[in-house]
């Protein structure tokens, strides 16, 4: 039988992944070499902190699920190893940033593989989830095709020398 996620699951999941794009964005912020990008990646993280936020409420909403667990913490041990696994992997992108300035257009691409990955993690959610986690998912989709469609923006106007 296939894992169903529920709601819950799915928020969880999401917070973890919003977790790793505040730390990612405000890393690539901080060492870009443009000020546009630098200035984009400043709001993306303020987006993703938001959105985690919201999130948060909205699980405190959802009614609590009756925990089925071979041992305490097992849910959310599998819910990390699975948002780790998937998608999400910033830890070399994030080493990189760490170490040295890098270019926009390297900053850039972190940014985009970032949203891609999430976007893919996602759509790959929403074939395992329960139906009353699907409006969340979808809600997710748009924010994060909006953040992708700002990065691809900006890199072609900086492409196109504006």
């Amino acid at each position: 039988m296939e894992q169903k996620y529920t709601a819950k699951d799915v928020i969880d999941m999401a917070i973890q992944s919003k977790s790793k794009g505040v730390d990612l964005y405000l890393d690539l912020a901080r060492n870009s070499e443009n000020y546009h990008v630098g200035k984009l990646f400043m709001e993306l993280a303020k987006d993703e902190q938001k959105h985690k936020h919201e999130l948060e409420h909205l699980r405190e909403s959802i009614a609590s699920e009756k925990a089925e667990e071979a041992y305490p913490g097992e849910k959310a041990l599998y819910l990390n190893a699975l948002v780790d696994t998937s998608t999400f992997n910033c830890d070399e992108t994030l080493k990189k940033v760490l170490e040295t300035t890098i270019s926009e257009e390297e900053a850039l691409q972190a940014g985009i593989t970032f949203e891609k990955d999430f976007l893919l993690f996602l759509h790959e959610l929403k074939l395992n989830v329960l139906k009353e986690a699907e409006e969340t998912i979808d809600n997710l989709l748009s924010e994060e095709i909006k953040h992708l469609g700002d990065m691809f923006n900006l890199k072609d106007s900086l492409e196109k020398g504006g």
